[in-house]
């Protein structure tokens, strides 16, 4: 197995619209919608995806590859699916498949696995995987500094109430995505379920010809066909 095969491409796919290749053995068509969640505030660059309801701020481990401050927008796919018959199948509803933040407009020349610090990922060992944990089936954007904004937000108040639950709670049945902002910081938080619910999901970056990062996409392990 060659370095290569960690490296991928085509991440651009799961943000365009319309349908997915096409279904096999008889399986629905996937149909991908998009959804711009608005801006994220990334005052130091350094970006943290996580599962929002089991992350203590101080284990918040931001990916190595660090960009410069400001405001960058969050984009995710959505997947549904039509039947057989080419109608919607209201039942399944919608699944976010991937998040994605884009640091710059312009496309990636490769796309690399995002890591934190101590970890790797050798090119040598087939089905080895990284990302992080997911346990409440939901997954998140933040900037590091924002870490003790998303505990905030993440937990109950004195009445008994979350509010990144009640705003998740409003979209979608429950899945987001939402964009929520901390009174007390003024920093806020991207969140949404994840794909089918707990589990691990890689996050990867995309880079440039000059090695600079263009987008961080957390796949959700939904598509498969591209």
């Amino acid at each position: 197995m060659g370095a290569s095969q960690l490296i991928k491409t085509g991440f651009e796919l799961f943000f365009e619209e319309g349908p997915v290749g096409r279904p096999t053995g008889g399986d629905d068509q996937q149909v991908i919608s998009v959804r711009e969640v608005g801006s994220l505030a990334m005052p130091t660059g350094r970006l943290v995806a996580a599962d929002p309801f089991v992350l203590w701020p101080e284990d918040a481990e931001p990916f190595t590859a660090t960009f410069e401050p400001g405001k960058y927008p969050v984009t995710v796919s959505l997947v549904s699916w039509l039947d057989r018959d080419g109608f919607p199948d209201v039942r399944q509803g919608y699944r976010v498949a991937a998040a994605k933040l884009t640091v710059r407009d312009e496309p990636a020349y490769v796309w690399e696995p995002a890591l934190v610090p101590g970890e790797h990922v050798s090119p040598m060992l087939p089905g080895q995987r990284f990302g992080y944990h997911v346990e409440s089936s939901t997954g998140a954007f933040f900037d590091l500094s924002a870490a003790p904004a998303v505990d905030r937000l993440a937990g109950d108040d004195l009445s008994g109430n979350c509010e990144l639950i009640d705003a998740l709670g409003a979209v979608g049945g429950g899945r987001g995505p939402v964009n929520l902002t901390d009174v007390e910081s003024g920093l806020n938080v991207v969140a949404f379920s994840t794909g089918w619910g707990d589990g691990v999901y890689p996050t990867w970056v995309g880079r440039n010809a000059a090695g600079d990062p263009v987008a961080f996409v957390t796949d959700f392990l939904m598509i498969s066909q591209f």
